[in-house]
């Protein structure tokens, strides 16, 4: 959010209740009126790497769009507890386009220590951050549930 992207920041939009790219209508959508860094988020090591959007008008809630669950400060979340993820990545390492769809999947959540292993993501995991999903790569929020 720190980055050359706050210049243009009437440009920005939620679009929420969406679940596909080629949904999404030029100049709809609720315009983002600030947005708010966490105050400790860091550049290096993307500690804290949340921010608040404000929006120009508030959301409508129907069956699509609803508030977001946070969890309470200093929650334990156990390894192997399963959680949602989801995203609009590469569906495929070999491919360069991001998916239409919005991709979801459930992954269990790996302990910080495999994630901060030298053949995982050598201590780049601050105790702010969770880990989840496969070594092996068979289901992430890029490529949904696999067979």
């Amino acid at each position: 959010m720190r980055s050359f992207r706050l210049s243009r920041l009437s440009s920005w939009r939620v679009h929420a209740g969406l679940v596909s790219h080629s949904a999404v209508r030029p100049h709809q959508g609720a315009v983002v009126e600030r947005i708010i860094p966490h105050p400790l988020y860091s550049t290096q090591n993307h500690d804290y790497d949340i921010a608040l959007l404000r929006l120009r008008t508030p959301l409508n809630f129907s069956d699509t769009v609803g508030p977001v669950c946070l969890p309470a400060e200093k929650q334990d979340f156990p390894r192997g507890s399963q959680c949602w993820v989801s995203g609009w990545g590469h569906t495929n390492p070999s491919h360069t386009h991001s998916s239409d769809m919005l991709q979801d999947t459930v992954v269990p959540l790996l302990s910080t220590q495999l994630c901060n292993s030298s053949c995982v993501y050598s201590g780049a995991l601050t105790p702010r951050m969770l880990c989840a999903g496969y070594v092996d790569g068979r289901a992430d929020a890029c490529q949904g549930s696999l067979p």
